[in-house]
């Protein structure tokens, strides 16, 4: 009887974790779409210099935006289904935070053009989300200045960066540069002026 009283807790706990997770998730989104949507769009801007990240509660997204409009780069979202805000892709966030394959839209990009490239993506249990790490195995970076950055909560792990750079290294890169700045965990984060300052700060060392 006891055994099954401490099972129903924990999952009774894990459901609202989870529910509390994905209130602040989505109160991070909408804050943060909103911002974006009074930004200045980099989407068309034609550039030497291309800002290519993957985010799914928009602090990587507002980070990236930053830097574009930092280097007047220009701004492409890679789009990963699975991940999308709300509980399902939560729990799939959850389940396969280790995966290094993920569906992503754009699979691809003719890179050519660019000199130097930023690659953005969140931290999942210490490493790169999923769709980064499937963007990074899908195209070529000959001769190309990367820089990859990240926001987190807590921490991250070296040998999964050291591990996305090798990815990145063996498909061409010339150089390769990480930059992360952290946040906070949910529910005392840095507010998204202090993180902006944060990313002008960190860039501007460029």
């Amino acid at each position: 009887m006891l055994f099954y009283t401490i099972i129903s807790i924990l999952i009774l706990t894990a459901v609202i974790v989870s529910i509390v997770i994905t209130s602040i998730e989505n109160n991070q989104f909408d804050r943060n779409s909103d911002l974006l949507s009074k930004s200045k769009s980099a989407l068309s801007r034609q550039s030497n210099i291309a800002v290519i990240y993957f985010s799914r509660s928009g602090n990587t997204a507002i980070m990236a935006n930053k830097i574009a409009e930092m280097f007047d780069a220009e701004l492409i979202d890679i789009e990963a289904p699975k991940y999308k805000i709300g509980l399902k892709g939560l729990a799939n966030a959850a389940m396969s935070f280790q995966d290094q394959e993920a569906e992503i839209i754009p699979e691809t990009i003719d890179l050519a053009k660019y000199n130097k490239i930023s690659l953005g993506s969140p931290i999942w249990f210490y490493r790169p989300s999923p769709p980064i790490w499937k963007f990074a195995e899908n195209n070529r970076f000959d001769g190309k200045e990367v820089v990859f950055f990240n926001s987190y909560n807590s921490n991250y792990g070296q040998n999964h960066i050291d591990e996305f750079k090798s990815l990145v290294m063996k498909n061409g890169a010339k150089s390769f540069e990480h930059k992360a700045i952290i946040r906070g965990r949910m529910g005392s984060q840095l507010s998204t002026e202090e993180f902006l300052k944060e990313v002008v700060a960190l860039f501007a060392e460029n």
